[in-house]
């Protein structure tokens, strides 16, 4: 019986060792080698539908049938999964692969600079706040209102009937102000209208109301005159919300694409 085992194990190393000794790992292209990685399946765009791509390679079967071994990242957890190739796919992805240039340190670099869905949460956290912005999620659902802060990933947004919370995972697409802009050449003329609205709707309320007479039967035109400096003094204390609105509204809105699967959509 101790002879039957030992023969069966010894049977067990030599098919191990053969079945070890047919696999051949493919070179799908000297652009790559033998190991696809992130960078060279973004720029290539090998397998553009295998979202979260960590690495990949290709092994060959037999003549006719290639396994692909793909890691990827699914819900922040590494996940390895296995795709079929047949002979003809293999031969139309590596000659695709080889028509395309080699990859250099200036095209990864131009070709990263596009991609802010890569940096959302710094970007996300770092945009001046509250702001007006205009968000589309989860799709082509649209939300327009103040964002007021960002927590835990979590995009609070404030609309007139009431606060949205839209997760950052979620999100595709937004339009917003980096920064506000310059326009301290105009803060006197802001001032000045805020003032001068003040004081003219001081003036519509004193003549909407009654003369006021004293005992001796004068006109209280003091007490016009007292509303009238109360309503410029009004104008005045908003006048600093309405010049930051105003170099808001003059400031021009950017659009960044924050996520991967809208990215894919606008540009191929």
């Amino acid at each position: 019986m101790k002879r039957i085992l030992i023969y069966f194990f010894l049977i067990l190393i030599l098919n191990g060792n053969n079945i070890t000794d047919q696999v051949e790992v493919m070179i799908l292209s000297e652009n790559v080698g033998t190991e696809i990685d992130v960078h060279e399946n973004r720029f290539y765009r090998i397998f553009p539908k295998e979202k979260g791509l960590i690495n990949a390679q290709i092994i060959r079967i037999n003549d006719s049938q290639y396994r692909l071994l793909i890691v990827k990242k699914v819900d922040g957890m590494e996940t390895k999964v296995r795709r079929y190739l047949t002979s003809n796919e293999f031969d139309e992805l590596k000659k695709y692969v080889n028509e395309q240039p080699e990859v250099t340190e200036e095209a990864m670099i131009a070709m990263y600079s596009g991609m802010d869905f890569l940096r959302a949460e710094n970007i996300i956290n770092e945009i001046p706040k509250p702001q007006y912005v205009v968000l589309q999620y989860s799709g082509n659902k649209k939300v327009n209102g103040t964002l007021s802060k960002v927590q835990d990933n979590i995009l609070y947004v404030q609309t007139p009937m009431s606060i949205e919370q839209i997760s950052l995972e979620s999100l595709d697409q937004m339009a917003y102000r980096s920064s506000v802009g310059k326009f301290d050449h105009i803060r006197p003329y802001i001032y000045a209208m805020t003032g001068l609205s003040g004081l003219a709707m001081a003036r519509v309320y004193n003549s909407q109301r009654p003369d006021t007479y004293n005992q001796y039967g004068i006109p209280r035109n003091d007490l016009n005159a007292y509303r009238q400096i109360i309503g410029f003094i009004f104008g005045l204390i908003f006048s600093s919300e309405v010049f930051d609105a105003v170099s808001t509204l003059l400031t021009p809105k950017e659009t960044i694409i924050l996520s991967e699967a809208e990215y894919e959509k606008q540009n191929y």
